[in-house]
């Protein structure tokens, strides 16, 4: 692009963005055709100069909000409306909800856990920017793949920490080992002790929650496959909560299983202050009843199309 293209292409969207002037008027005062300014805006998105930030006020169902609060006694929920079936914007949409609550609660020197997983790595990545003094963001739950993926992990936590200009703290290790003595192990390093201890003693703590299904990522990180899935459903069990699955009627696996996790227990998420789970898909709504029977989440950011599953599936019980 030469210089004198791209002085127009500097006018053409200074006119219409800041002076909002129509396309047709910008052609006539620059003596070029309609088309060609149309091409020059898409340019100069493309290009990067344009950058558009929508900041609507967040649209939630109240009612359904209200019924599934006293229906759990949580302490607090968003439910988005779904008036699209497009998943980006449901995903936005809870993504706005759960940040505006989230910078209306973190405060100065506070110590916050963070999880991972698809959902988590959007809402990371849509943070609305809130820096404060001395807080801390540590993983609730190892996130080294065994298998050529990325679980994505780091990105989450260093994105929570730039969001809020805190220290991260990184528990680089599997989320799931061959044993119990191997994790118990691991565990016993003095680093990694470190940052379990720090996950444990967290004030807030944020996760996704997972269903069971071939798709997951954990099957794709290799710490699963699928017939492991498969006898898992067999055995009762419907989701996971930082690793750790749970059956439908909210109780958590024990012994082997439980104890092959490295990272934050259930029995510490059910005390927090804050235990807030972030949920998007009808399919994931029998596992969500689960965690809210196990009291394993007391704030709530999800979908209407997923809340109302959830309230057909408690009241069908």
């Amino acid at each position: 692009m030469s210089n004198d293209e791209f002085k127009l292409l500097v006018r053409v969207t200074k006119k219409y963005y800041l002076l909002d002037m129509k396309q047709d008027e910008i052609a006539q005062t620059e003596n070029i055709s309609k088309s060609t300014v149309s091409r020059l805006l898409a340019k100069a998105k493309e290009l990067g100069y344009v950058k558009i930030n929508l900041d609507f006020p967040v649209l939630a169902v109240e009612a359904l909000e209200k019924e599934l609060k006293d229906m759990f006694n949580l302490k607090h929920i968003f439910i988005a409306e779904s008036f699209s079936k497009d998943e980006r914007l449901i995903l936005s949409s809870v993504s706005d909800g759960l940040s505006r609550y989230l910078n209306t609660i973190i405060a100065d020197g506070d110590l916050i856990g963070v999880s991972w997983g698809e959902t988590m790595t959007y809402m990371s990545e849509n943070l609305k920017l809130s820096p404060k003094k001395g807080v801390k963001i540590v993983q609730l739950n190892g996130g080294v793949a065994r298998r050529n993926i990325s679980t994505l992990s780091e990105r989450i936590l260093i994105n929570f920490a730039d969001n809020y200009n805190a220290m991260s703290y990184f528990l680089n290790v599997p989320s799931f080992v061959d044993n119990s003595e191997i994790a118990k192990t691991i565990m016993q390093d003095s680093k990694i002790k470190e940052v379990l201890d720090l996950a444990e003693a967290a004030d807030t703590v944020i996760f996704g929650i997972g269903y069971i299904n071939k798709h997951s990522i954990l099957v794709r990180a290799g710490y699963f496959s699928e017939e492991d899935y498969e006898n898992l459903r067999a055995e009762g069990f419907v989701g996971d909560i930082c690793s750790r699955y749970i059956r439908e009627d909210g109780s958590h696996a024990t012994g082997e299983l439980y104890n092959r996790v490295i990272g934050i227990s259930l029995e510490s998420i059910t005390k927090k202050e804050n235990s807030i789970g972030v949920v998007i898909g009808a399919e994931k709504a029998k596992v969500t009843l689960a965690a809210l029977k196990g009291g394993y989440v007391n704030s709530l950011f999800t979908d209407e199309v997923t809340a109302r599953e959830i309230v057909s599936l408690y009241k069908r019980e």
